[in-house]
């Protein structure tokens, strides 16, 4: 990756925005939600992918890899809404996390 850029055969394309600034809104983001946060996340990745689950543990549910839907377009606003709705970027497998 080049400064928010990512070269894909052969084509310079813009990324919506870098590791970086997505971890920036996870750190700067208090979670404020009700209902299930866990489904609502969900649905705002299910934008990017079909394939949301990819593996699950005691109480905690891991979707899609970070790096993978910032290549896929991960808007500010949908990132920010995932903070509020209390996901979290696992470090373990830099993927986005949600306890259940």
């Amino acid at each position: 990756m080049l400064d928010g850029r990512k070269l894909i055969s052969d084509f310079l394309i813009e990324l919506d925005m870098t590791r970086e600034e997505l971890d920036q809104i996870f750190e700067d983001k208090d979670a404020e939600w009700s209902g299930d946060n866990a489904w609502h996340g969900l649905q705002i990745i299910a934008k990017y992918t079909d394939f949301l689950l990819h593996g699950a543990n005691h109480d905690v549910i891991y979707s899609i890899g970070v790096d993978e839907v910032l290549e896929l377009g991960l808007t500010k606003e949908d990132a920010e809404q995932l903070a509020l709705l209390n996901w979290t970027i696992d470090d373990d497998c830099g993927c986005f996390a949600c306890f259940v």
